[in-house]
């Protein structure tokens, strides 16, 4: 998106209308229902929308009602560890923190200092280390010693009580899930095909998972189905392009969650250009 205000506008527009396709649906789903209009013989405009809003209403029911209540159920945590080795990864995790009044406001939601006492750090610090939601007193020992060691190294107390801080934690916290349609997800699907067909024709060759993990990919990515070559991980595909240079490193390049690889291809294609002639 560039700097204008009339592209700004247009993503805002495109944001809102992708967020109202799941309630119009169902509301044209319904009067469709209610109203039952006549059948047009042939090809009818009204008859594909009022197919598609039954299919996002559909999808909304069936796929992402049941997923976000699934989502709510409590986390599976792993086994706890000993404690003397619970100890050292609270140790070397404080080793990583240049700034602990920083750190810890971040992780009680940008709260005030002020708020953040004594009872909000062993909350926190039971679930990061101890995976607890509750008090329980084979682990409170444990978890003041962890409070005095933050003391320590900030070299003040905590006040005592609790504040009105409220710490994030991650496999505790309600999941927050935004429903994306149908429609949302078919432009995902076209976006990752062209980048797919892009990716192939500038020299790179995609590995997929087997072929059994077809389907636990949402949208359903045809290449995963007819890709020759095979991942050598179980779960993560990638895009590799052959690495023959002797004076340059390889390179690897991740990237983080949205689109995909769309907005990356035109590097992509630049750094391939780059190296047309060379040992590369």
């Amino acid at each position: 998106m560039g700097p204008s205000t009339s592209e700004y506008i247009f993503i805002r527009a495109c944001i809102a209308f992708l967020h109202w396709i799941a309630p119009l649906s169902i509301t044209v789903s319904i009067a469709t229902f209610c109203y039952r209009p006549s059948r047009s013989e042939g090809f009818s405009l009204q008859g594909v929308l009022n197919i598609w809003a039954l299919l996002e209403t559909a999808f909304y029911i069936v796929v992402f009602l049941p997923l976000r209540r699934h989502l709510q159920k409590p986390a599976s945590h792993p086994k706890l560890v000993p404690y003397e080795q619970r100890r050292q990864e609270f140790i070397r995790c404080m080793g990583t923190v240049p700034d602990l009044d920083q750190f810890l406001s971040k992780w009680f939601r940008d709260s005030p200092l002020s708020e953040i006492k004594r009872e909000n750090i062993k909350e926190f610090l039971r679930w990061a280390f101890l995976d607890i939601d509750d008090i329980d007193e084979t682990y409170e020992e444990e978890v003041e010693e962890y409070v005095q060691m933050i003391e320590k190294n900030r070299q003040r107390q905590f006040e005592p009580g609790r504040g009105n801080a409220v710490c994030i934690r991650l496999t505790f916290d309600e999941v927050n899930l935004l429903h994306r349609s149908l429609f949302w997800y078919l432009c995902v699907f076209v976006v990752d095909c062209s980048t797919s067909v892009r990716l192939f024709c500038h020299g790179f060759n995609y590995h997929r998972t087997r072929l059994r993990r077809f389907f636990s990919v949402f949208p359903l990515r045809p290449h995963n189905a007819i890709a020759p070559r095979e991942s050598l991980s179980d779960i993560l595909t990638y895009w590799h392009r052959p690495h023959n240079s002797k004076t340059r490193l390889p390179i690897l390049f991740i990237h983080g969650i949205g689109i995909g690889l769309y907005p990356y291809v035109d590097l992509l294609r630049e750094i391939n250009k780059d190296l047309k002639g060379t040992d590369s």
